[in-house]
């Protein structure tokens, strides 16, 4: 036969009755009636199968089989107020381990942000994995993941940090070699370092003032990374496009790297922030939020 579920409105009764040594006393302390306690405490009576109390016109008596329960009784609520109490606890300050990944090219800019993380919330510990494979959060047991790219309907909770432009660009040796292209359609007569992961690697579409252009590209070389396509273009293999995220904003404004036709628009994405579940995100994960979303503030000012 199942075993009844433990109810622990009704462990509470009887604890009160035990301690108040009356009903009237008990309902008092709980804030219900007394033929709701006397209910309570007769129906954990006939699930234990065993008398708790004995019961007289004039008072009340603890049985020795109840005595015995009201230690366990005592342990037990104890531990689900502990329980409760660190869960709310939990949600309201960051606690535990941090699992979270990001793609390879946003590896630098996110370890900054953990640095500060672990500086505000040294309590906390983090586990890191940066890669461009598209992780199954839940199935991985990640907290939260940090995206580029377009807003996808994933079934996950998304935060926006930023939206990005899509920047053509080169090294300046690239084109110290080349003859640097002026428009979109140049494109075709330079070598192209493609992202592999992306659906269409070898065409890039265009638009300016409601005109589009689209270009088909060539090269000889492609990789599945978009940190590899940045490091292969920033030693002047090629030409690719990127994010216009704050690491490569810096690359260009340092004059490592040349921004190419920015009169043109060659689509949009968002740098955000995507979590598994249906509610509000624990406080861990809430707080590395709020701190990204303050160092996209910082960078952009």
């Amino acid at each position: 036969m199942k075993a009844p579920a433990i109810s622990f409105g009704r462990l509470a009764a009887f604890v009160a009755v035990a301690e108040a040594g009356t009903f009237t006393a008990a309902a008092e302390r709980l804030n219900t009636t007394k033929s709701a306690v006397s209910q309570a405490v007769a129906v954990l009576e006939r699930e234990l199968g065993t008398q708790l109390l004995q019961r007289s016109t004039r008072k009340l008596a603890i049985t020795e089989a109840g005595e015995a329960f009201l230690s366990d009784c005592r342990q037990l609520l104890a531990g689900a107020e502990a329980a409760m109490e660190r869960a709310r606890t939990g949600h309201a300050q960051p606690s535990g381990t941090l699992r979270l990944t990001s793609p390879q090219g946003s590896a630098g800019m996110v370890a900054s942000w953990i640095a500060t993380y672990s500086e505000r919330y040294p309590a906390m510990r983090v586990d890191y994995v940066p890669t461009d494979r598209k992780l199954d959060l839940i199935a991985e047991h990640f907290d939260l993941a940090i995206r580029v790219g377009p807003m996808a309907d994933s079934g996950l909770r998304a935060v926006v940090l930023e939206e990005l432009g899509l920047w053509t660009v080169a090294a300046a040796s690239y084109l110290a070699r080349h003859d640097t292209p002026r428009k979109p359609a140049e494109l075709a007569g330079h070598e192209w370092i493609a992202l592999s992961l992306l659906p269409a690697p070898w065409s890039i579409d265009f638009e300016r003032g409601g005109r589009k252009v689209r270009v088909k590209l060539r090269g000889s070389i492609s990789a599945a990374s978009t940190d590899a396509v940045l490091q292969l273009v920033s030693q002047g293999a090629g030409i690719s496009f990127f994010p216009s995220t704050a690491d490569l904003r810096a690359e260009v404004e340092a004059g490592r790297l040349v921004r190419l036709f920015p009169g043109w628009a060659s689509g949009r994405m968002f740098l955000y922030a995507a979590y598994p579940g249906n509610i509000a995100p624990p406080a861990k994960t809430r707080a590395f939020i709020d701190l990204a979303k303050e160092a996209v503030r910082s960078a952009g000012s």
